[in-house]
């Protein structure tokens, strides 16, 4: 890693500025032309693997909410290099071919202006640098190429539900089952891996990095210098609230869906989309109680996936979920002789981003209000617990459900992706409408909010976006 402090930053001028580190930032800044020199300014600093091990997560940002919705609501957000990827759980679905055309096929929600089949390749090159272990029904999401490793080994509860239907699939994760990282423990201590086997921006920089890249830690793009709708540079302060001006060529924003929001609105942008739209999905957990089938034995924390509200369901009314069978953390049954006949899952719903919830500026610095999930969500998640007796092919002894659970770690929204600045803030390449040498990466550019986790999808939309820097 070539690191510059903030003089030698600012005494040069760049091809491509990249605010943030995380899955969008590194994913764009490695599809760049080689010939490029990159600066990525980050807020945070570089903790090693053994350093969060030993000392737990880093900083977490404490963003101010004001939350009318009557439930308890939590943005998740690292601040250090590698973002959010030293944290989450590495799970990597794909996006269904539904999630593209939720309009024109149900009438909810909007169109992405592009298609699944648009990100096939970039979702291949995605898996194959963080080496996805996977293997889910071609039926369900098509691919042209298999995973680059086979998919962990199936609990017993996996094994009894794959036999039974089609549309119980092994899920793919980005914690190894071969490849470069140790094989997963499966010890559900994932947030902080204790092996290293989840693929991180750190234990992937020599596949991620750039080879003209250079880095600046512990400052923070606060705005973007637009006139003429173009972008000329990017104002930065130091962790010692020392300020610069950095001159590029090309921005790049990926600090998530609150914060490229934040710097936005602080740069003067005018768009009537932008702040709004947060999402995430509505996240409820379920234990299934059966007569015989018996739990555990898996080889990650997450095996396995059921597509049944998801795949060739109605979602004009209702919002689709997905489950997803839990391995690890372990819950039991107290009675003797079946403390493993439980089935735990975590059903993921998605929702209809409204213009209410949304982020803010105030005293520059970004506040979230947050009115709460839809009744569209909230009917997905009925219908989905409603729909597991019929799934479940064994006699349910008891069933237990939780709330909609705080967070998911998912801040979606607020920079909305579409052909027209009449109703999003960027093109399909990520590009802002009104100055089109800035991107604005990441999962804020999401105009619709699919029950499968993000990571997969941001990193090749950025890969995409990538493509037409030069």
């Amino acid at each position: 890693m070539r690191r510059v402090s903030l003089d030698e930053a600012s005494s040069r001028e760049w091809d491509v500025i990249i605010a943030g580190s995380s899955f969008s930032a590194m994913f764009f800044g490695h599809g760049l032309p080689r010939d490029l020199n990159v600066l990525i300014v980050e807020k945070g600093l570089k903790y090693t693997h053994s350093d969060q091990v030993k000392n737990g997560p880093a900083v977490q940002e404490t963003i101010t909410q004001r939350n009318t919705s009557g439930l308890k609501k939590n943005w998740l957000a690292f601040t250090l290099l590698g973002g959010n990827s030293n944290y989450w759980w590495g799970n990597v679905p794909r996006f269904h071919p539904d999630d593209f055309v939720l309009n024109s096929k149900f009438g909810v929600g909007l169109d992405w202006p592009i298609t699944y089949q648009d990100l096939e390749p970039y979702w291949e090159r995605v898996e194959d640098i963080i080496e996805v272990a996977g293997g889910q029904s071609l039926d369900i999401l098509p691919r042209r190429r298999p995973f680059p490793y086979p998919a962990h080994t199936p609990s017993r509860a996996d094994l009894a539900l794959q036999e039974s239907s089609p549309l119980w699939v092994p899920a793919s994760n980005a914690t190894s089952n071969g490849g470069s990282r140790p094989t997963c423990c499966v010890n559900g201590v994932c947030r902080t891996c204790p092996i290293d086997s989840k693929f991180t921006v750190l234990n992937g920089f020599d596949k991620l990095n750039h080879p003209g890249s250079h880095y600046l830690l512990g400052s923070e793009v606060r705005t973007v210098d637009i006139e003429g709708g173009h972008a000329r540079s990017v104002r930065v302060k130091g962790s010692d609230g020392k300020e610069a001006r950095l001159r590029a060529s090309t921005i790049a924003l990926g600090t998530n869906a609150i914060f490229n929001a934040a710097i936005l609105q602080r740069s003067d942008v005018r768009n009537d989309a932008l702040g709004n739209y947060l999402h995430e999905q509505a996240v409820v957990k379920v234990l299934v109680d059966t007569a015989n089938i018996k739990a555990f034995f898996g080889g990650t924390s997450e095996t396995g996936l059921g597509y049944h509200f998801y795949h060739d369901i109605d979602r004009s009314t209702a919002a689709a979920a997905l489950f997803e069978t839990v391995n690890a953390p372990v819950s039991v049954r107290q009675e003797p002789g079946k403390w493993a006949n439980r089935i735990h899952l975590r059903v993921a719903v998605e929702d209809l981003p409204i213009a209410g919830n949304r982020v803010v500026l105030e005293n520059y610095e970004p506040v979230i209000e947050w009115t709460g999930y839809t009744s569209y969500a909230k009917r997905g998640v009925e219908r989905a617990i409603a729909g597991l007796p019929d799934i479940i092919p064994d006699r349910i002894e008891n069933l237990e459900s939780t709330g909609i659970l705080p967070s998911d770690a998912h801040i979606q929204g607020t920079h909305r992706m579409g052909l027209s600045a009449r109703d999003s803030v960027v093109d399909d390449r990520l590009r802002l409408h009104s100055a089109p040498n800035v991107f604005v990466l990441g999962s804020g550019a999401f105009p619709t909010c699919s029950p499968a986790n993000p990571s997969l999808t941001l990193s090749a939309l950025a890969l995409r976006a990538s493509e037409v820097v030069g």
